[in-house]
């Protein structure tokens, strides 16, 4: 069930519906903030919706970062694991 929570975005609160805890949208938002904190520190840019939207474009470039790691390591373990299963089965 959807929950009604407040969240603080560049020094601005917004009341927002979620069905997650309130601790974890919290934790999202304060990680939007240290995006936007970085994008502060490495642009002249003073209009907010173009910080957020770079603050958002840093957010997706870790996230398909993370996705392509994730998706080695799947490939990885479903190797080793078909190597292992090769192994033992010549062993039986």
């Amino acid at each position: 069930m959807a929950e009604q929570i407040t969240i603080n975005i560049l020094g601005k609160e917004y009341s927002i519906k979620s069905d997650v805890e309130e601790d974890y949208a919290k934790q999202i938002a304060e990680c939007l903030n240290q995006k936007v904190e970085e994008v502060l520190k490495t642009t002249k840019t003073v209009a907010t919706l173009n910080i957020l939207v770079l603050a958002a474009m840093n957010i997706a470039n870790d996230y398909f970062q993370v996705k392509k790691l994730n998706e080695e390591l799947i490939t990885m373990i479903e190797t080793r694991s078909g190597n292992l299963t090769s192994y033992i089965d010549s062993q039986i």
